[in-house]
Formats: C-alpha cells, structure tokens, sequence
C-alpha cells in the first residue's frame, strides 16, 4: 500500500516538471516573437 502513495508523488513531480518546462517555452517562444517583430521593422525602416 505504501507504494500505491508514492507513485502519485512521483507523478506529481513529474507533471510539475512538465508544466514548469511548457510555461517556459511558452514565454521564450513570446520574447522570441517580439524580437523577431522588431528585427523586421527596423529592416523595413532601413528599406525606405
């Protein structure tokens, strides 16, 4: 019976993990976003 209680500790750790790393990516993928928005503007500006 002990043991039934500790794999829903280490699913839970992994799934915290998981969720840590999506949320991650998630804003690393937004920052990269804006930079790219801003890297084509100024290449427009230096267009004109």
């Amino acid at each position: 019976m002990e043991t039934y209680g500790k794999i829903f500790v280490v699913v839970t750790v992994l799934a915290v993990i998981l969720v840590g790393i999506f949320v991650y990516l998630f804003f690393i993928d937004r920052k990269i976003g804006k930079l790219e928005k801003e890297i084509q503007e100024k290449e427009n500006q230096i267009k004109q």
